[in-house]
């Protein structure tokens, strides 16, 4: 059975909004966009890292 994807939930504001942002083969950053407007999001996984899922986007 395959792992399922890591995934960010981003609240892009510009179009008031919900979407995934996946992270990257490197396992470096998420990535995503807004599915109305196509606004790119990048957040980079840092040392430590977060217990957040859900983010908002400007």
């Amino acid at each position: 059975m395959a792992e399922p994807r890591k995934f960010l939930g981003i609240h892009y504001q510009c179009c008031n909004v919900y979407a995934r942002a996946y992270i990257d083969k490197e396992g470096k950053k998420y990535v995503g966009s807004c599915p109305r407007c196509r606004k790119r999001v990048e957040v980079n996984v840092g040392k430590g890292g977060t217990d957040a899922r859900f983010f908002n986007a400007t």
